[in-house]
Formats: C-alpha cells, structure tokens, sequence
C-alpha cells in the first residue's frame, strides 16, 4: 500500500512539472498566437482570454465567501484563514485582470489603415 501512495505523488509531481513549464512558455505562444490568426483574431482571443480570468476569479471569490461562512460556522479558524486567503487572491486577479481588459477595451481595435500601403 505504500507504494501506491508513492506512485500517486510521483503522477502528481510530474504534473506538478508539466504545469510550470507550461508557465514558463511565453504568453504570446499560450494566447491568440495560433498560426494562421489574423491580428484582429488574436486581439478577441486575448479579450475573451481576461474576461474568462476575471468572470472564473469573481466565481472563485464567491466561492470563497460561502466556504468562510461555512468554515466559521464549524468553528475551523485555519480554514477560514485559509479561505480568506483564496479570497483575497482571487479578487486581487479580478481586479488585475479587470484593469487590463478595460485599458485594452479603451484602445479599441487595431487601426486596419496601418497596415494599408499608399
């Protein structure tokens, strides 16, 4: 039996591996940079991209809220630590990803006269 629970961390580590190199992948090859999208097709991925992070943050933090009540009520203090932790994060990543949707949503879309020549 021991070793089963060997084999579980050994999947889970390198799982673990697998997601912090895909961390490490720049953004750009990760969002909207799939061959053959246009400019103006990547700039939606991008959008759709920080309004699915800021809608999935706003969740978790919701979440969150409900596992406080749920934690204080049975009395668990490093639960609700640790939920007001997740909490906190999450809405410090709405807040970003707010931010950075607006300011990207004020630029508007790419000027198609740029690119023109003549």
């Amino acid at each position: 039996m021991a070793n089963q629970g060997n084999k579980t961390r050994v999947a889970s580590t390198s799982g673990e591996q697998r997601q912090r190199a895909s961390a490490r992948v720049p953004s750009s090859a990760r969002v909207g940079a799939r061959v053959g999208l246009s400019s103006s097709a990547r700039e939606a991925d991008q959008t759709y991209a920080l309004a699915s992070v800021l809608y999935h943050s706003l969740q978790g933090a919701e979440a969150a809220r409900r596992y406080i009540e749920d934690a204080q009520a049975g009395g668990d203090d490093e639960l609700v630590r640790f939920f007001e932790d997740s909490q906190y994060l999450d809405n410090q990543r709405a807040s970003r990803a707010k931010r950075l949707l607006a300011s990207r949503l004020a630029e508007g879309p790419e000027d198609e006269d740029q690119d023109s020549v003549g």
